[in-house]
């Protein structure tokens, strides 16, 4: 081959470079943000599960202390208010044997519940 086809060539490829290596960049970069989108939500799921856990079962314990305070005929006291935001359900009376009834408290969207039943 001339020298003059060679430069003629070089001439024709000058730039391709560029374009390889910006279209693997952008593949790359979509496989990437791909992956983000679908394991960051369920990493942060895990982590808000594991530290809203126990706030969720400490207000569950807090309201069964109560029924169980309640059903031993204890003084009337008011039922327990969450001062951090946590909230409770109680399925079943309180004030009523056998004790049998559940308890579910949730706090961050993370629910526990406890079963609290007396046997005879």
């Amino acid at each position: 081959m001339s020298k003059v086809n060679l430069n003629n060539k070089r001439q024709k490829e000058q730039g391709s470079i560029i374009v390889f290596t910006v279209l693997i960049l952008g593949s790359i970069l979509s496989i990437v943000l791909t992956l983000g989108a679908i394991f960051v939500p369920k990493i942060r799921g895990v982590a808000d599960a594991g530290a809203n856990s126990v706030t969720a079962i400490y207000t569950a314990d807090s309201a069964s202390e109560w029924c169980i305070y309640t059903n031993r005929g204890k003084p009337a006291v008011a039922q327990p208010v969450m001062s951090n935001g946590g909230a409770y359900t109680i399925s079943g009376n309180c004030t009523l044997l056998p004790l049998n009834y559940q308890i579910v408290g949730t706090y961050r969207n993370v629910s526990r519940s406890l079963l609290l039943q007396e046997t005879p």
